[in-house]
């Protein structure tokens, strides 16, 4: 059974989650609407508002006159299914090296790390101007680390142009805390 506190913890990690836009809400069909005042109410011995997926994306622009840009999108759901996808584009001279990782952390101390890299081609050398990448499956390890967590996450994501990937994934791994378990997914 579920302690009353614990059951508000969660309650409170999932409202500040849907307040900021980072998960999405279960349909009306799916939980009873919330009360106006922005805060989930539960009832004595109903279970705990959890977090039915993790979504982060973004468009993406790098300053310093780089002529890079695009869009990221990450889905992670509580059946270990995710995808990972996104497009990049060059648009001047140069040719760049792109870089971008997204690290989930679980609560239980897990962190996945998707990763991917490419090169885009500008007007000075051939190949193709865009990076696009697509990956979707499902890992027992992600459903694992949810279950063990109770949907508790913490993420962050970073691009990069020319640069280590490694040194990227570190610096990824640091900005979301400890990790007691690190497991790689490569786009």
């Amino acid at each position: 059974m579920v302690s009353g506190l614990k059951r508000r913890g969660a309650s409170a990690v999932a409202t500040a989650l849907l307040a900021a836009g980072t998960i999405v809400a279960p349909t009306a069909a799916e939980a009873a609407p919330a009360p106006s005042s922005g805060t989930a109410a539960l009832a004595p011995g109903s279970p705990a508002v959890l977090p039915t997926q993790v979504i982060l994306g973004r468009n993406v622009t790098f300053g310093g006159g780089v002529p890079v840009g695009g869009w990221y999108s990450l889905s992670v759901y509580p059946s270990g299914s995710y995808s990972y996808s996104g497009h990049m584009h060059d648009s001047g001279a140069p040719s760049y090296n792109f870089a971008g990782v997204c690290v989930v952390r679980f609560s239980n101390g897990t962190a996945f790390v998707f990763q991917t890299a490419g090169r885009m081609h500008g007007t000075f050398e051939s190949g193709s101007r865009d990076y696009n990448w697509s990956r979707s499956n499902t890992r027992r390890a992600i459903r694992d680390a949810w279950r063990d967590s109770g949907g508790g996450w913490n993420a962050r994501c970073t691009n990069k142009v020319n640069v280590n990937l490694g040194s990227l994934v570190d610096s990824t791994i640091q900005a979301v805390g400890y990790a007691a378990k690190v497991i790689a997914i490569v786009a």
